[in-house]
């Protein structure tokens, strides 16, 4: 079952459900902004570069995560990410809810090597100051959500992780008392 699981987690499948995960999070964005007029913050704009990283270690996955190695390498990152995606999102929702003050400017600090504010403005360009999600549904602001995402991408990284790390270890024990 372990083994049947693990396997799950290195399918082609599995990781091209991450990416119409993130590529969901990253329209949803784009909907809220261009169609509601809601603008990005420096936050939210940088939660969508940490999103598109998770686009692209889903798009690696897919093409190398074929092995266990490969698989496990991919899962760390992917938890990684999910870990600065929920410190960012965590730091917007406390600005949010004015448990912290906010010192968000309107200039992204991304670096000087990947200026994805210069290279992409339409997506990366913040428009507005840190301090205001809209509410989704059920009176779930975005922060909120963007909050239970992050944790997501980090238990699916870490879980899945283990999974491969549990099985393989089963798989050798497996074979040393077959032979």
């Amino acid at each position: 079952m372990l083994k049947l699981a693990a396997n799950l987690c290195r399918s082609t499948g599995y990781w091209f459900l991450i990416f119409l995960f993130a590529l969901s999070l990253e329209i949803i964005a784009l909907f809220f902004q261009y169609q509601l007029g809601y603008g990005p913050c420096v936050l939210c704009v940088e939660i969508r570069a940490i999103v598109g990283v998770v686009m692209l270690i889903a798009i690696f996955a897919m093409l190398f995560a074929k092995n266990r190695i490969m698989a496990n390498l991919f899962n760390i990152l992917l938890a990684t990410t999910g870990a600065f995606f929920y410190d960012k999102s965590d730091y917007l929702l406390r600005i949010e809810r004015n448990l912290v003050e906010s010192a968000c400017g309107f200039a992204a600090d991304f670096p000087n090597w990947l200026p994805l504010d210069k290279w992409l403005p339409s997506v990366f360009e913040p428009w507005e100051a840190c301090g205001y999600t809209p509410n989704l549904w059920f009176n779930i602001t975005m922060a909120e959500a963007l909050v239970f995402c992050s944790i997501f991408i980090f238990a699916l990284g870490s879980l899945s992780l283990i999974l491969n790390l549990v099985a393989g270890k089963q798989e050798r024990t497996l074979n040393l008392f077959s032979h």
